[in-house]
């Protein structure tokens, strides 16, 4: 969620405690609000919706957590989800292409172990089970203590070569083949929401809602013509 849609949550969360009787003060609509802005508004009213049908937790009012879990499952499930994402990319896009996924924690989480390029050029499946374990431990303990920021998309091979040169110096678009995983609408908000990527170093413009769509756009063109 993004703060303009703070108002509209506010009504959704209140509504759902009214069902338990229960009201709620501005300040832990608040706190719940920055508990549960990395989840969509649509995600939510789902979610609340489960936890109320629910025969287990329906007696009860809702947790953030609660929310959390109907939205995206529990922790190990996400993690795990998480993970899948990642070894789908180093198996079908590879380290040479720049990336952004659905998930500010997955790009968090490859950024702090040394960046795309360095996570994708795996040679073994041995290096695939050690690094599984060293991703999911990462993953776990951000989902805890989420981190307050994450790069916009993570760059590639190709990316890092240019700005290495200097070819982004001056803020242009870090490559015209970003490779989209996972839902395509939160990948944009990850990338809307995500700071400048790291390359070597080097401050890479940061990518806009508009950009990534158009590259999305362009993506599925060449899909359909069998080039992507």
């Amino acid at each position: 969620m993004t703060d303009h849609e703070f108002e509209a949550f506010a009504d959704v969360w209140s509504q759902a405690q009214e069902i338990y009787n229960r009201s709620v003060t501005s300040g832990t609509i608040e706190l719940v609000f920055r508990a549960l802005q990395s989840l969509e508004l649509d995600e939510i009213q789902r979610a609340l919706t489960l936890h109320i049908q629910s025969p287990d937790t329906g007696q009860f009012p809702p947790k953030p957590g609660d929310v959390i879990k109907f939205a995206r499952g529990d922790s190990q499930s996400r993690t795990l989800q998480a993970w899948a994402k990642v070894e789908r990319a180093i198996r079908s896009v590879g380290h040479y292409r720049d990336v952004c996924f659905d998930d500010p924690l997955i790009h968090a989480v490859i950024e702090r172990m040394g960046g795309w390029p360095k996570v994708a050029m795996v040679d073994s499946e041995k290096d695939i089970v050690w690094l599984r374990q060293r991703f999911e431990a990462q993953y776990r303990a951000y989902a805890i203590h989420k981190p307050e920021e994450w790069p916009a998309f993570l760059p590639g091979v190709s990316t890092q070569q240019n700005a290495q040169i200097g070819q982004h110096s001056r803020g242009r678009l870090p490559g015209k083949d970003i490779a989209v995983i996972g839902d395509q609408r939160r990948a944009m908000q990850v990338a809307e929401r995500g700071r400048g990527a790291l390359a070597n170093g080097t401050q890479v413009s940061r990518v806009t809602g508009g950009q990534l769509a158009g590259l999305i756009e362009n993506m599925q063109a060449n899909q359909q013509q069998g080039v992507a």
